[in-house]
C-alpha cells in the first residue's frame, strides 16, 4: 500500500512536512519535554503515519549484498571527509569527550573511534538495563558525564539500546 502526504494537520496551520519533522516526531513520539528549535515544534510530525501496533510481515529477512561502489580501497591515512567528522563528534559527545578531537585524526583512527565509542555506550546501556532506574547513566560515565542537558541524539541512542 502507498500513501502520499500532503500536508500535515499541526501543530500550527501553517505548518509543512520537511527535514524538521523528523526531530518533530521523535519529540512526539518520545514524549519530550522540548523542542530543539522553533523549527521543528513548527514542523509537522509524521506521527500520523508512524503508528503500526504490530511489525510488517512483508520485509525481506536477509537483503542482498550491496554493490561495490568504488574499485580502490579505502584510504585509511586520508582526512576525514565533512560528514565523517560529523559521525565521530557524535561518538564523542556520546562519550562526553571535547568535540574538537577529530581535528587530527585520519580515516582509520576516526573508525576505530566511532566502534569504540559505540561499543562503550552500548555496553554501558547494558549494564544500566540491568540496574533498576539507571538509565540517566547510559549517556556516560560519572567522570565525565557533564551537567549540559542531553542532545537529541543523545536521546535517541538512549532510547534505542534501553528498549524504550
Amino acid at each position: 500500500m502507498c500513501a502520499v502526504l500532503h500536508r500535515p494537520s499541526g501543530p500550527h496551520p501553517t505548518s509543512e512536512f520537511e527535514h524538521s519533522s523528523i526531530p518533530a516526531t521523535l519529540n512526539k513520539i518520545f514524549n519530550l519535554k522540548q523542542f530543539l528549535t522553533k523549527r521543528d515544534a513548527w514542523a509537522g510530525s509524521f506521527d500520523i503515519v508512524v503508528n503500526r501496533s504490530t511489525p510488517r510481515t512483508d520485509c525481506p529477512e536477509k537483503l542482498a549484498e550491496p554493490v561495490k561502489m568504488r574499485s580502490t580501497e579505502a584510504k585509511e591515512t586520508a582526512k576525514l571527509s565533512d560528514f565523517q567528522e560529523e559521525l565521530v563528534q557524535v561518538a564523542a559527545a556520546l562519550k562526553g569527550e571535547p568535540l574538537k578531537l577529530v581535528e587530527n585524526m585520519n580515516v582509520s583512527s576516526g573508525l576505530k573511534y566511532v566502534e569504540d565509542a559505540f561499543k562503550k555506550f552500548y555496553d554501558d546501556g547494558q549494564k544500566a538495563k540491568e540496574i533498576d532506574g539507571a538509565e540517566a547513566s547510559v549517556s556516560a560515565d560519572a567522570s565525565t558525564r557533564t551537567t549540559a542537558p542531553k542532545t537529541l541524539m543523545q536521546k535517541v541512542f538512549s532510547c534505542l539500546v534501553c528498549d524504550n
